[in-house]
């Protein structure tokens, strides 16, 4: 950059600066010095003034425009003075429009006080007094060179009120702070109160006892049990929300004895009713009395309207259909799991068993939450605790689990190689997760069984090996294949994963150091790994509650609801980038015939054999077949145009065409039909786009069964 551009480039940006500070200097002289006694009078007068409000008018939209448009985007330091300049121009524009009015008139004067009180209170305190400063530095200027003579006298009383008013609005938003800070802290206090409460209803803390004021234990564990109560009604809120959603209820509640083991208390509830009871009721009324009172799960079906058992309720609900499972911790009595529908829908076994797979989850996780509350030896071994559990609390998924589990035992012990070993489906013991130099070469090794520590460890559920103390030449970790990664190992630890009476895996950690997994780490890593099993049992629960609710359970695809989801989110982003989108609708030919002929168990191996063939051929991640319903399959194609898509159900068509299914009746063979729209040709909103392909099915029906057809113009579905 030049001289000569510099020196243009720092006039323009001090023009920019200075330009409001000197048209609001001089617009107040001459409002000041001016004079209006003739203002209604003189017709030229009126012209000058309105011309200089129309000034003053534009610099102040201006002024305005930029302090609040570009609010989000400039510094805050510069947010102040811009609120400096606005306020200058309000504090000059009151002045003049006061001084055009006939003076400092009784009437209109107030007027200053409102914009004072509303600058000190919603500008930034320099920012505010500095504008106190201007309007009294006018208040004298006008006493001095004023066409109307106003008095000092008037001009020091005018600033003693402005100043009171400033003051007075400065200090009161202050003290209605210090009130809602009080009212907040009142709040917190019973909150902390109420959590402690149910911490001791779900005895993760021992009852309460007469304490100081200051035990500085009590207070160092509050931070664990509040994590722990957290997490805990998180899982609550997962199990309850997802067996609402998959179990299609009116109402799901989990209620707890409280510590007393007196009364009912609601501690998590979903219900479309809506006029649940929060507060505490009897164990003995109702069939929630029944259920606690005769240990065992317990359903009801064609209930007549208004039965008045279901004391949850405030108002009797018009449910048909109820069922209650008792949560039993050993021989002690917890609470009760429930739920009802409104639709006559009765609950059969199966609803049984997934409710009391819940109740069982839900108590893992109570145990384990227990055990690691009662863990308050020292403030440090309580924060590698806490930050482990709250590692493995954040996600839900099985793999972020296993990955957050051996970063929290990074940051308990110091390890070079990490891994987690679960049990697969034919009982051997497979890596699924690990850290460290060169872990990628223990992913997917299978644990020996007869040789390794890992296996000796979750056959005998305790820790291996003694002292934690290594020797690679003798001892084999996992197997022998991959034994030669643990070479300059000298310490390691083989921790089994348990949740309950299951065996899950083992963590398995190793070190080059001696000595590194003493007593006391090796205590903490026990009580770490505890936890782990349940979040683990937990997380495959989650994904199979999760699986019940996004997935059919006949064919693995994707449901219904899942489609309309996907297809939502697949037409958004192809508006937004432009990209075609196609739809496949297909339909198995004569379907009710092979029902009808060979047995619905063959027509589920025909849908069976139909989805693993969609499986097969649809292989992008951006594309997604499901099933639609019944016999009729959906398949999503992003980024595909009209004629890729046909290409795509060819193959499919062909490969379904040439499978045979072997019956009592003899060799059976099933045909499909097809039928294709394409965003944005065809159609480009997502009901038309159903439509359309719909009805290009519909076509391929009727023009002979066992073809493609692509929608055109003219086709139309015959009225029934």
């Amino acid at each position: 950059m030049s001289t000569v551009e510099r020196t243009v480039f720092y006039l323009r940006k001090g023009w920019r600066i200075s330009s409001v500070y000197l048209f609001a200097g001089a617009f107040a002289a001459i409002f000041v010095c001016a004079p209006f006694a003739d203002f209604r009078e003189s017709g030229a007068s009126q012209i000058v003034t309105i011309l200089l409000f129309g000034a003053w008018a534009s610099v102040f939209g201006v002024q305005a425009y930029r302090r609040f448009a570009g609010i989000k985007n400039r510094k805050p330091s510069i947010r102040e003075w811009d609120d400096l300049k606005l306020g200058l121009l309000l504090v000059v524009g009151t002045y003049a429009a006061i001084q055009a009015a006939g003076g400092l008139i009784p009437l209109i004067y107030p007027v200053v006080f409102i914009v004072v009180a509303l600058l000190v209170i919603y500008t930034p305190q320099w920012v505010g007094f500095t504008l106190v400063a201007t309007a009294i530095g006018i208040e004298f200027a006008i006493a001095a060179f004023g066409p109307r003579g106003t008095s000092f006298y008037e001009g020091f009383v005018h600033s003693l009120f402005i100043l009171s008013f400033a003051f007075i609005n400065l200090l009161s938003p202050k003290a209605g702070i210090a009130k809602m800070r009080r009212c907040a802290e009142k709040v917190e206090a019973e909150a902390q109160a109420a959590m402690a409460d149910d911490a001791r209803a779900f005895q993760l803390i021992a009852p309460a006892k007469n304490r100081s004021r200051h035990d500085s234990r009590e207070e160092e564990a509050q931070r664990l049990t509040n994590s722990s109560m957290n997490r805990l009604k998180g899982a609550m809120d997962h199990h309850v929300d997802l067996l609402k959603r998959t179990m299609k209820l009116n109402t799901c509640a989990v209620l707890w004895l409280d510590a007393r083991g007196e009364n009912l208390m609601v501690k998590k509830c979903i219900s479309d009713t809506g006029n649940v009871i929060t507060k505490p009721f009897n164990k003995g009324d109702g069939v929630l009395g029944a259920v606690l009172k005769h240990r065992k799960p317990l359903r009801l079906e064609g209930l007549r309207p208004g039965y008045g058992g279901l004391i949850y309720y405030a108002e009797p609900v018009a449910v048909t259909d109820f069922i209650g499972i008792p949560i039993l911790e050993g021989d002690s009595m917890m609470g009760v799991l429930c739920a009802d529908r409104i639709d006559g829908q009765p609950f059969d076994q199966g609803d049984v068993e997934t409710m009391e797979a819940s109740v069982e989850s839900l108590l893992s996780i109570i145990a384990h939450e227990r055990v690691f509350n009662q863990l308050q030896k020292t403030k440090s071994e309580q924060g590698k605790l806490l930050m482990a559990s709250e590692l493995l609390s954040r996600n839900p998924e099985e793999k972020d689990v296993l990955t957050a589990a051996l970063i929290a035992v990074g940051r308990i012990v110091p390890f070079e190689l990490g891994a987690v070993a679960l049990v697969a489906e034919d009982g051997d013991q497979v890596v699924c997760e690990a850290a460290g130099p060169k872990s990628e070469r223990l992913m997917g090794v299978v644990v020996s069984a007869t040789e390794s520590l890992a296996a000796a460890a979750l056959k005998n559920r305790h820790y291996l090996p003694y002292r934690g103390e290594l020797d690679p030449t003798q001892q084999i970790l996992l197997s022998r294949n991959s034994q030669g990664i643990f070479a300059k190992m000298q310490s390691a630890m083989v921790l089994p994963l348990t949740s309950g009476e299951t065996s899950i895996g083992t963590l398995i950690l190793a070190s080059s150091e001696q000595s590194v997994f003493d007593e006391e780490v090796r205590t903490t890593l026990q009580v770490m790994t505890n936890q782990l099993g349940a979040v683990i049992e937990n997380a495959r629960m989650y994904q199979k509650l999760k699986e019940l609710a996004t997935t059919d359970g006949l064919t693995g695809l994707p449901n219904h609801r899942i489609f309309q989801e996907s297809l939502d989110k697949t037409l958004a982003s192809s508006a937004r980038f432009g990209n075609h989108l196609s739809v496949i609708f297909c339909d198995v030919d004569h379907f009710k015939n092979v029902n009808d002929t060979y047995g619905h168990p063959m027509g589920d191996l025909v849908l069976k054999r139909f989805s693993s063939i969609l499986k097969k051929e649809v292989v992008r991640d951006t594309d997604l077949p499901a099933r639609y319903g019944g016999e009729e399959f959906a398949i999503i194609c992003e980024g595909t145009d009209t004629e890729g898509a046909v290409k795509l159900a060819e193959r499919i068509r062909k490969d379904f065409e040439k499978e045979v299914f072997q019956t009592d009746q003899g060799r059976l063979q099933v045909t499909i039909s097809m039928g294709i729209a394409t965003y944005p040709i065809h159609a480009r909103k997502k009901e038309e786009l159903i439509e359309l392909a719909d009805t290009a099915l519909y076509a391929a029906k009727e023009g002979g069964r066992n073809q493609v057809r692509t929608w055109k113009k003219g086709m139309q579905k015959k009225s029934s």
